[in-house]
């Protein structure tokens, strides 16, 4: 079982999921909020190394896939996408650190493209017997 909370691993699995037009749409939002002020990268809660690699891994592995697509895209594309979901990713997990307008501002270039998250104050989903994830995260239902 990973040390990766059940619902950050639902949310890296929906980030995996957008479209690459969605993902360009993110980066963007977000250079917008890092330079208006609003979002500051290394606010971001940090983890312990066991967990920060067990993240990247997760989220490296997600993606994996779609390498050659992102790559092809715009310049930087991939990376983009790897760091915004990871940091997104963080938040998700050390939400309980953040004010609720912190968490909003490190959610919401995802939350805008119609990915549910966790409410800032909603406890990690426990998992069922079967090891299911009880609140999922899922992509907009209309991304292609």
């Amino acid at each position: 079982m990973s040390m990766v909370p059940p619902d950050v691993t639902a949310f890296v699995a929906a980030a995996a999921r957008l479209p690459e037009r969605t993902l360009d749409a993110i980066r963007q939002a977000t250079a917008v909020a890092v330079a208006s002020g609003a979002y500051g990268p290394s606010d971001v809660p940090g983890l312990s190394a066991s967990e920060f690699s067990a993240l990247r891994k997760l989220v490296r592995e997600a993606f994996g896939h779609r390498c050659e697509e992102l790559r092809a895209g715009r310049p930087g594309g991939l990376r983009a996408a790897l760091a915004h979901t990871t940091l997104t990713a963080q938040a998700v997990w050390k939400r309980d650190r953040l004010t609720a307008d912190q968490y909003a501002s490190y959610t919401a270039p995802f939350t805008a493209h119609g990915v549910t998250l966790p409410a800032p104050d909603e406890p990690p989903a426990p998992r069922g017997e079967s090891g299911e994830q009880r609140h999922p995260v899922s992509p907009p239902s209309d991304s292609p």
